[in-house]
């Protein structure tokens, strides 16, 4: 039986310097559907986590990958596809170890910067978006010892010193996979600090019917696509009774846009009645113009403790020109309703949008104070490839031989001076005021608050 191995390499630290991305130890999903596909395909599969599992030793998984007929590395694995990192030297100088001839590399890395990774790690084939039913059309070919991959879309790869681009694959409608692969880890190795832990992620649909300025939908071939909900329904069962989970993260981008599967799943959980079994609990992401109250009593009564929202500015003007197609009284009903039904909400906040000023920072503080979210957090505006604002100054992906950035930012030395003082005084607005520590202490949540504070130090005053 062939042999395949699949590795999500570990980042140099949890939360990086530059950027103060937050490298969470969520569930690598795209390498555990890869793993059901394969499995399917007749493939003996290993999965070795190496940022989440603490059994995990690199050299052994050095040691071990030389036994494999393939290798799959993912530079990214989602629900990490919308922010990659740019700190990937770590990861560069592990695949540079392995078996060059057996590589394959996937993520949004590759995605737009395929010859350079292609020439940094030595890997046989770099994947191009969605990586799943590609990963699959290359296990088949592998397989079968053909080694003509001409006729493989979506990849780029090497013959001798020749580098070949093949075209990516038209985008399907289809978003019908196996159940992913979850008993090749374990969840207690995962956690979310705002949920809890045996934490697991998990899709009703994949991409966003929406097209911010900001935001990179390339790993998603820029195509909104939902599941069927028998099968939805089937995997939550499948995590929650056969492995334990009692968190769980529903990852799509834009969840209640989707309102017949979000009452589907709420009515489902209810129905098991898994808060009351478990003390199951779950979160999403959602827009706040997509949530009604009868949706929100639904959700608090299926386990659903945290709602993340996607706030961006306080200024309206700025709102408008991200093309999210919201504006701030949309965004104060919703997080005022999801408040009236006792549900937690995470608000994230931007800085440094094109035409902001120290006026507009002001506005985002001011109505992220007014909004008083349980947990704020603020960042800076950055390129990711894909996003249209990146698309706008640096050209169409894909940079075909470009070196991949190691460090980038919209803004000169200055304003990336003064958009960190700010996000530092916002920090501090927030979460060092009587009003908020009141809040927080007088409903008996002192362990919250200390984690609250832990949480955000390294966003913080550390910059």
């Amino acid at each position: 039986m062939s042999k395949a191995l699949l590795i999500r390499p570990a980042p140099n630290q949890l939360v990086e310097t530059n950027t103060k991305k937050f490298h969470r130890r969520f569930p690598p999903l795209s390498l555990l559907y890869i793993a059901s596909m394969l499995r399917n395909e007749n493939w003996q599969v290993t999965l070795f986590d190496m940022h989440a599992d603490p059994k995990t030793n690199k050299e052994e998984v050095l040691s071990k990958a030389k036994e494999f007929d393939l290798i799959i590395v993912t530079t990214n694995p989602y629900a990490d596809w919308q922010c990659p990192s740019y700190d990937i030297d770590p990861i560069i100088k592990f695949c540079q170890q392995l078996p060059s001839e057996r590589l394959i590399l996937i993520g949004n890395h590759g995605t737009h910067f395929p010859g350079d990774l292609l020439k940094q790690t030595g890997a046989k084939i770099v994947v191009r978006g969605e990586p799943e039913i590609i990963v699959s059309s290359i296990a088949k070919v592998i397989k079968s010892n053909d080694l003509n991959l001409k006729h493989i879309e979506g990849i780029s790869f090497r013959v001798a010193s020749t580098i070949i681009h093949n075209d990516i694959p038209k985008p399907s409608n289809e978003f019908n996979f196996p159940k992913p692969a979850y008993d090749l880890v374990n969840l207690q190795n995962y956690q979310y600090e705002l949920l809890g832990g045996n934490f697991a992620i998990l899709e009703t649909t994949r991409g966003c019917p929406y097209t911010c300025s900001f935001c990179n939908l390339s790993m998603f071939v820029k195509r909104y696509r939902k599941r069927p909900a028998p099968h939805v329904l089937d995997e939550i069962d499948d995590l929650v009774e056969n492995h334990g989970c009692r968190s769980l993260y529903i990852f799509d981008l834009e969840f209640a846009v989707n309102a017949k599967m979000a009452e589907t799943v709420c009515q489902h959980l209810i129905k098991k009645d898994y808060v009351k079994k478990y003390n199951f609990k779950w979160t999403c992401q959602t827009r706040a113009d997509s949530i009604s109250a009868p949706l929100l009593k639904l959700m608090k009564l299926s386990g659903c403790d945290l709602i993340h929202f996607g706030v961006e500015s306080g200024n309206n003007d700025i709102l408008s020109a991200t093309n999210k197609r919201i504006d701030k009284n949309s965004i104060k009903k919703g997080i005022f309703d999801t408040q009236q039904a006792g549900i937690n909400i995470a608000a994230f906040f931007m800085f440094g949008f094109p035409g902001e000023t120290q006026k507009t920072y002001q506005e985002t503080l001011d109505f992220a104070l007014k909004l008083n979210p349980t947990y704020a957090s603020f960042h800076p505006l950055l390129p990711i490839p894909g996003s249209p604002l990146y698309t706008e100054k640096y050209g169409p992906s894909p940079y075909w031989d470009d070196k991949v950035p190691a460090n980038m930012t919209y803004f000169d030395e200055k304003q990336a001076l003064e958009i960190n003082s700010f996000i530092k005084k916002a920090y501090k607005a927030y979460y060092i005021r009587p009003k908020y520590i009141w809040q927080t202490l007088s409903h008996g949540k002192l362990k919250l608050y200390k984690m609250q504070l832990n949480l955000f130090k390294n966003f913080a005053f550390n910059r």
